[in-house]
């Protein structure tokens, strides 16, 4: 399952860039300002909900160390095995908001380059 979403992944993404090396400079622009506001509306919600399942799980099991917010991914070793689907999935959705809007944000940078260009 893992694998196919990776290949997944990969398709698109070289769909995107297919599809990038063609577009005008100002459809890039707002495509890739658009990819960026959807990665921010789904990964932020995310991320909050996974740092509140994580809290919520440390704490019940008696594991929430001080600070544990700093770096949170350093604790998922500490979630109870039953409960691990439950919080990390929140962090990979919440992943995959931050590279699409880095996907975004380097559609936006293509298309100003290609306008300032020289």
């Amino acid at each position: 399952m893992f694998e196919s979403l990776i290949s997944l992944g990969l398709l698109i993404l070289l769909c995107v860039v297919g599809w990038a090396l063609g577009a005008d400079s100002e459809t890039l622009i707002f495509a890739g300002m658009g990819l960026a506001a959807v990665g921010f509306a789904y990964g932020i919600p995310t991320a909050i909900v996974y740092h509140w399942r994580l809290r919520q799980s440390l704490a019940r099991c008696g594991r929430l160390p001080d600070r544990w917010w700093i770096q949170p991914t350093a604790h998922h070793a500490l979630i109870p095995p039953n409960e691990r689907g439950g919080v990390l999935v929140w962090a990979a959705v919440g992943g995959s908001g931050f590279l699409v809007i880095v996907l975004g944000i380097l559609l936006t940078s293509i298309g100003l380059w290609r306008i300032f260009e020289l």
